[in-house]
């Protein structure tokens, strides 16, 4: 390399160099915690039923609540309604209550009555037309499901689609017996 290329190259390296009271270090942020930690008191909230009335979390303390995040246009929360529709008609009369919380401020309510009387669902499907309940869940991706214990405290949160019957079972069981 000859001496031209040799002091360009000093001379940008010497640039680039942050110098005292220059360059000043951006502020590091705060990162921003994705999903819901395990342990706390679930978010209280009141949604619109999409065959009317309304619902408030709070009201079904005492029973062990499966909230599934999801939306019409998307895949896998098609593939896992089956499973929850058949977990509802086989553990309802034991105390568990599922709730589906439709993300309706992205998606369509006619779209979402379609989708209902499609996979004929037994379980309450919500509205969550501003999507309160979305932020307060952090919810980042769906199908997400979170487990709650009778006491309202957030036992499991799992993001994507279920991992089957055996897997929501192992979780909701021992809720279920206490």
């Amino acid at each position: 390399m000859g001496k031209r290329a040799i002091a360009l190259l000093m001379l940008l390296a010497m640039a680039c160099q942050r110098l005292p009271g220059r360059n000043p270090t951006p502020p590091v942020s705060t990162p921003v915690s994705i999903g819901l930690t395990t342990g706390i008191p679930a978010p209280d909230f009141e949604l619109e039923r999409l065959d009317g009335g309304t619902v408030r979390l709070r009201d079904l303390r005492g029973k062990v609540v499966l909230l599934n995040f999801w939306a019409t246009w998307c895949g896998p929360c098609r593939e896992e309604m089956p499973l929850l529709a058949q977990i509802y008609r086989d553990y309802h009369d034991q105390g568990l209550e599922i709730l589906g919380v439709n993300l309706t401020s992205q998606d369509d309510v006619s779209e979402v009555r379609k989708f209902v009387e499609a996979f004929d669902l037994p379980f309450p499907i919500l509205l969550d037309h501003n999507g309160r309940a979305e932020r307060a869940y952090r919810i980042f991706g769906v199908p997400t499901t979170v487990f709650v214990t009778r006491e309202g405290v957030i036992h499991r949160v799992a993001v994507g689609i279920l991992k089957g019957r055996e897997d929501v079972e192992k979780t909701i069981r021992p809720l279920l017996s206490r």
